[in-house]
């Protein structure tokens, strides 16, 4: 099960980790939306209209779940990836980010007629969106990963 042996699971540990994961990934799928929206919309000013505003939060909602839709399962190999391997750099869930948010929007376009030369139009708007949700992600969970493996008590390594 455990290529280390020298390594054990912390229950508490894990389930924290676990609750951090699932609220870490909505609010990053949130502020890629939001991100998108905004830069679609641009209503948030300060003197902008509270209906707009309230426009925009909305799109973002509704953006929010679609990006879910299309980016869970690829987000949740690239966690998987995170935390068997305990990678809590910010480069890593940042590219990571922006790689799940390209290629889900690379692949949902791939049938469209303007692909003919190169990428889809948009890609790196989304990919930037995905920059966004891996910071907010790592920032929130990405940091502590792994943390749910101890080392075993009498180890060198070990504290206990």
């Amino acid at each position: 099960m455990d290529e280390r042996p020298d390594m054990l699971v912390d229950g508490g540990r894990l389930l924290g980790q676990a609750i951090r994961v699932v609220l870490a990934l909505v609010l990053a799928f949130l502020s890629a939306a939001f991100f998108l929206a905004f830069g679609f919309l641009r209503m948030i000013e300060p003197g902008a209209d509270p209906v707009a505003v309230g426009m925009t939060v909305g799109w973002s909602l509704v953006g929010a779940s679609i990006i879910g839709g299309f980016a869970f399962i690829p987000s949740l190999v690239a966690i998987a990836i995170s935390e068997t391997f305990a990678l809590r750099g910010m480069v890593y869930h940042i590219l990571a980010g922006g790689l799940v948010g390209a290629g889900t929007w690379t692949l949902a376009e791939t049938g469209s007629p303007d692909v003919a030369q190169g990428l889809p139009a948009g890609t790196l708007v989304v990919l930037a969106a995905g920059f966004v949700a891996g910071f907010v992600y790592w920032l929130l969970a990405g940091r502590q990963a792994g943390c749910w493996r101890v080392a075993r008590k009498g180890d060198p390594g070990s504290a206990g």
